[in-house]
């Protein structure tokens, strides 16, 4: 049987399309890719008019004033991420993953595919250069509506991978209107592309289950994933010759889903109260305050100055790293990269146990010195972020509830709040992270609120959690941190039983400085994640970020 030639069709270089075309060119030698032709054509001003006026008829005028607030916030984003450097990031991920692919560049390195730029793919540029390859089949993922003049030039014709069920879910965007309109599954769907929107002969199907913790951005997520396998599928199927075209049951009253109006989506967040959205002014508001105190030159008078002090440290605390949670705990890897290739550059790293003897023994902590900590037990600590502070030369400490270790058990502060289930570390992880150099502290066995469980069941899960992890890595713990870490989440007794375990610290999470004040019972951590920028991150380890601002304002600072 030969080999099936195909060209990819894409739109956005996204996570997503990276994903999909990896799982296609895997299938060598059974395929060949032989081309990824992209859509590089920005709207022109008619274009832009044109979408204007059909956004006011279906939302009336008060969309103007919501898009130009829409407007402002992006451009803030993008002011503060250009504030560091993205490459610097995309090159620490390289160097602690060589064999991973980050942006369309790499993929095209890595499988020897050619990557075009073809303004519009209804371009006459595009036709000629598609039938230049002479390809079995065209794989259209994320573009604009094509036109028979491109879809059909490829020999088979294209198939198209829509994250939807069709014909009930044709359109965009994905995800959302099965959540609005109360569906217990959504769809993925590859058919062939033809003249109209989704209505092509089905070649493969599936379906996910909705959890009732899902939002749009969840539920997108999970489609991404099941659809790079379900467009394999239907590869797989064409290059066998056993191609199961299904004709699409055609609904006179279904038309293709739009995008949802401002009051649609206003709905959705109403029933899905777990749906967390910063709003547009609140993002603006603290943009504004990392743009200003960044760029005016008071950041690097701060950093001056506490670079003179003779002990300052800071704590950033981590819990998860992957691409497929997106909530306020998790941080995705080119931020994560992007944060340890800053603090390598900017501060001086060090590890919990120096910077720990030097408090205790009153010595000079260098510069302003940094630790970076991971609470609980995932583990995409190993597989994701280790790589990365490896790749950055940037150490690190894992605080592990050593009853989830090596086993499929479900933190409940997850089960009540995610979508997602997370793998556990295992007992190998550990020591493969040991011996690079990682440390590890205890963080209880059940990852317990040590301030309100019996004193009994405190100083049991304190101890244990201590006499495990020494077995488990084969070193001596003398670091602990509480779960939750908030001041109510301890007491005194908490602090008498993390020493009578033999630990010399214990680490608290509600933010603050390390100096020559700091308590070795009560160290501070400040929490990290993907909405934190390069910048933002630095401005916290400064103190000048507008969280503290704000909370120096309204007298909580701790």
């Amino acid at each position: 049987m030969r080999p099936l030639k195909v060209v990819f069709l894409v739109g956005a270089d996204s996570t997503a399309t990276l994903l999909s075309i990896e799982a296609v060119c895997k299938l060598h030698p059974a395929v060949i890719p032989l081309a990824i032709l992209r859509d590089t054509l920005r709207p022109n001003l008619a274009t832009r008019i044109r979408n204007l006026r059909r956004n006011l008829r279906r939302e009336g005028l008060s969309y103007l004033p919501a898009r130009l607030v829409a407007a402002i916030q992006q451009l803030t984003e993008a002011a503060v991420e250009r504030s560091y450097p993205a490459e610097r990031a995309l090159q620490t991920l390289r160097k602690g993953f060589p064999d991973r692919c980050f942006d369309l560049n790499d993929l095209s390195g890595k499988y020897a595919v050619p990557l075009v730029a073809v303004g519009s793919l209804n371009s006459e540029l595009a036709r000629t250069t598609l039938a230049g390859f002479g390809a079995d089949l065209g794989i259209v993922i994320g573009t604009r509506i094509l036109k028979r003049s491109t879809f059909g030039v490829p020999r088979l014709g294209s198939i198209n991978l829509h994250k939807g069920a069709v014909p009930d879910y044709r359109g965009m965007p994905p995800g959302f209107w099965e959540l609005y309109y109360g569906e217990r599954q959504a769809g993925v769907t590859v058919h062939f592309v033809d003249d109209t929107l989704d209505t092509g002969d089905i070649v493969a199907e599936s379906s996910l289950d909705i959890l009732p913790l899902d939002t749009p951005d969840t539920l997108r997520t999970k489609l991404d994933i099941e659809g790079a396998k379900t467009l394999t599928a239907a590869i797989t199927a064409v290059q066998s010759g056993e191609v199961p075209r299904t004709v699409q049951s055609q609904k006179t009253a279904n038309r293709p889903n739009s995008r949802p109006t401002r009051r649609e989506i206003a709905e959705l967040r109403q029933r899905l109260p777990h749906w967390n959205v910063l709003s547009p002014w609140s993002s603006i508001l603290k943009n504004a305050i990392v743009l200003a105190v960044y760029h005016s030159g008071i950041f690097c008078l701060v950093r001056r100055l506490h670079k003179r002090q003779r002990t300052r440290g800071a704590i950033v605390l981590y819990h998860r790293v992957n691409d497929v949670s997106k909530d306020g705990v998790t941080t995705s890897l080119k931020r994560f990269a992007s944060h340890m290739d800053m603090l390598s550059r900017w501060y001086k790293p060090v590890t919990s146990s120096e910077m720990v003897g030097r408090l205790r023994e009153k010595r000079d902590l260098p510069g302003t010195s940094v630790s970076v900590h991971f609470d609980d037990c995932y583990r995409d600590i190993y597989l994701n972020a280790f790589p990365i502070m490896q790749a950055a030369g940037v150490p690190g400490t894992a605080f592990i509830s050593t009853g989830f270790v090596d086993t499929d058990r479900v933190f409940a502060h997850d089960a009540k709040r995610s979508p997602f289930r997370f793998a556990n570390l295992t007992q190998e992880d550990l020591k493969v992270m040991v011996a690079s150099g990682f440390e590890m502290g205890a963080h209880t066995i059940n990852h317990v609120d040590l301030g309100t469980c019996p004193r009994e069941a405190a100083e049991a899960e304190i101890k244990g959690s201590v006499a495990e992890l020494e077995r488990l890595t084969g070193r001596r713990v003398s670091l602990f941190s509480f779960p939750f870490g908030r001041p109510t989440n301890t007491h005194g007794e908490v602090r008498d039983a993390v020493a009578a375990a033999g630990c010399t610290c214990m680490f608290s999470a509600f933010g603050g400085i390390v100096d020559s004040s700091t308590d070795l019972f009560d160290i501070p951590r400040f929490g990290a994640s993907d909405l934190h920028s390069p910048v933002h991150l630095a401005l916290e380890i400064e103190g000048i970020s507008p969280a503290l601002l704000i909370r120096r304002l309204r007298g909580t600072y701790p």
